[in-house]
């Protein structure tokens, strides 16, 4: 699209064949501007649903949808990919699997990675002034983290309702809350995080759980619950 033209986007579905997108820039999109009135709610600006897909050096700027892109019950690839001005989620993963490796973001108004009902593993990424959850974990998702950083963000990690969250070589400086887990719905279960060698400066509260969900840090359990953590968050 255009600053004062924005365009709409992709969707692509119910495909066996492997899509790819790869030394693309795409800016300047707000998604469906009719979704209301579609088949299905489309969220993303860039959309795929029960389908595969590879993403490599691909460049999200501007992006007014309320997902950059969505990924629905389909395998998929995200390397060497940044976003920047992204005005709600950056990423959206929902019932899928697949790998995030070497990813960007900044400025980022929402989550930049929001996981529901999924397995996927990130590697060597980057995150910069995220206004909510650098990743958020949710219904029963299996994730696994290793080496990334965040700066100046709201949260980092969130392993919530059912969720297993593994994470080693965690590096966060100006994330107010690093670390948290808890449950948010009442159908599921309790969330489960664990990290292993972690540096964090300069944040507000080092973790915060509910009662019940556990947080185990360098194999010792975080003992301290409290009735208020999603409040909190």
């Amino acid at each position: 699209g255009e600053k004062n033209n924005l365009g709409g986007g992709i969707l692509i579905s119910d495909s066996k064949e492997l899509s790819k997108i790869q030394n693309t820039k795409i800016s300047y999109l707000a998604g469906n501007k009719n979704n209301l009135n579609s088949e299905f709610l489309i969220f993303g600006s860039i959309n795929f649903h029960q389908t595969n897909v590879e993403i490599n050096n691909v460049n999200f700027e501007n992006i007014y949808s309320e997902d950059a892109i969505n990924i629905f019950r389909s395998s998929f690839k995200i390397n060497n990919s940044s976003y920047s001005n992204i005005q709600s989620d950056a990423i959206d993963i929902d019932f899928s699997n697949g790998e995030i490796n070497s990813v960007k973001f900044e400025n980022v108004k929402n989550d930049a990675i929001d996981f529901s009902g999924s397995e996927v593993s990130i590697y060597n990424s980057h995150f910069s002034n995220v206004s909510d959850k650098l990743i958020s974990a949710g219904e029963n998702s299996k994730i696994n983290i290793s080496k990334i950083k965040g700066l100046n963000s709201h949260a980092g990690i969130i392993s919530k309702d059912g969720s297993e969250v593994y994470s080693s070589d965690i590096d966060f400086n100006g994330v107010a809350i690093p670390f948290a887990a808890y449950q948010k719905k009442k159908e599921y279960n309790h969330g489960l995080l664990v990290v292993k060698n972690y540096d964090i400066n300069n944040f507000s509260a080092k973790w915060i759980k509910d009662k019940k969900s556990k947080i185990i840090v360098n194999n010792i359990p975080v003992e301290i619950g409290t009735k208020n953590a999603l409040s909190i968050i």
